[in-house]
């Protein structure tokens, strides 16, 4: 039996008040994460296509229903529930804010449109700016707190501390005096330093979700949320797992480097190669610039060719249709976030031996469309965007601690 999904949108109009606006949605796409582990996360964006036929939220319209109130920079929220399931609250999708609105009124008036575009808080961060703040030696997760937590960023607000999912770090930054920097941009670098993960993640833990989950922030080495699901090709789908719709492969360049030019926080700049694999396929450079010492960091370069100085054939990314799966699997299907563990395997053409190994999610995207506009009922189409669990570990060659492998090699980054 196929999953019934209820899908649920929001948006606070006057700042406090929430304002279902589900039954006027005619679908919407969610987006966040990265594509791969040598990206880096930017901000989550959500588009939402409202039925407008009846002047409903025409922008800066006087006679608009909401149209008429502020519409840029109001909150936005989207969830589903899985009718018959055990979650005791709604799994939250997307938690944003409206940075645009686009109006397509039709040409004859009866398919008039109004677009909400709406971005996660990253934007507010990119906005945040400190200067001439002075940082103490500490880990990367501690100097993230330290960022979020001064007044010229306060995100999020201190009043909601379970918004902040703040992972201990094993990477120390170095102490810094009179830094001056768009918040983004430095908790960007501090996630290079830590070879982790930063981002605004809105999916949730894979349990029942509330709003939490808003700031995230894993440190290398941190263990993945397991998942337990399997997602399979037809040719090798096994009782208990998921179909995909889709899973796509990639071998060649995309992970494919054998020098790196490391810029540490302190010292002279850090570069090596692999001279064997530069002989194949040529010189590929990877670039980073640090907050660590200049010992951390060359040990964290030395690492990352080893892992990326011969092309691999990797899943990398896995679509599947959740409004097809069981209750139970659609349920869990849709408490993927970044960080998740899954396991995907298929079975190649003509082939005996199926391909299958644990994977990380790196990044979501979600195409939601009505299948009934009056219960919002859902169609969902999800992507999940991987990289291979066992070959994005990182660890500190020679460190008698850093230097011991963890029993997930889940973070790199």
């Amino acid at each position: 039996m196929t999953a019934t999904i209820v899908t649920t949108v929001s948006v606070l109009f006057d700042g406090s008040t929430v304002t279902d606006i589900s039954s006027r949605v005619e679908g919407l796409t969610i987006n966040y994460g990265r594509a791969r582990v040598i990206d880096e996360f930017g901000a989550g964006f959500a588009s939402i296509t409202v039925d407008d036929r009846d002047n409903f939220i025409t922008p800066g319209h006087s006679d608009s229903t909401m149209g008429n109130t502020q519409l840029i920079g109001r909150q936005v929220r989207i969830s589903t529930r899985v009718t018959g399931g055990s979650d005791s609250y709604d799994t939250y999708l997307f938690r944003g804010f409206i940075q645009d609105v686009d109006y397509l009124p039709g040409t004859d008036h009866q398919s008039a449109k109004t677009i909400l575009k709406c971005v996660d808080g990253f934007e507010l961060l990119a906005r945040a700016k400190f200067e001439s703040e002075n940082f103490s030696e500490q880990l990367s997760s501690l100097r993230v707190t330290a960022v979020l937590d001064l007044a010229s960023v306060n995100y999020p607000d201190e009043s909601t501390p379970n918004d902040r999912t703040i992972n201990e770090g094993s990477t120390t930054c170095i102490a810094a005096t009179g830094v001056s920097s768009d918040a983004l941009d430095y908790l960007q670098v501090v996630a290079r330093t830590e070879n982790g993960r930063f981002l605004i993640n809105h999916a949730g833990a894979a349990s029942s979700t509330n709003f939490g989950g808003v700031a995230t922030f894993f440190g290398q080495n941190t263990a993945p949320t397991v998942s337990g699901l399997t997602i399979s090709d037809a040719s090798s789908f096994s009782t208990g797992d998921i179909q995909a719709e889709d899973l796509q492969l990639e071998y060649g360049s995309e992970l494919l480097y054998n020098a790196y030019s490391y810029t540490p926080g302190t010292g002279s700049l850090q570069t090596g190669e692999e001279a064997a694999s530069i002989v194949k396929y040529g010189r590929r450079t990877l670039s980073k610039t640090t907050l660590s010492n200049a010992s951390s960091t060359n040990a964290a370069g030395i690492y990352f060719i080893g892992l990326y100085k011969e092309p691999l054939l990797r899943v990398s990314s896995a679509t599947v249709q959740v409004d097809m799966a069981t209750t139970v699997n659609a349920e869990k299907i849709l408490h993927l976030n970044v960080q998740s563990a899954l396991d995907l395997s298929i079975l190649p053409p003509g082939s005996s031996a199926t391909l299958a190994g644990e994977y990380i999610v790196e990044g979501v995207q979600y195409t939601i469309t009505p299948r009934d506009m009056a219960t919002n009922q859902s169609k969902i189409t999800a992507i999940y965007q991987t990289s291979a669990a066992d070959t994005t570990g990182y660890w500190i060659l020679g460190d008698p601690s850093l230097g011991a492998f963890s029993v997930t090699l889940a973070p790199g980054g």
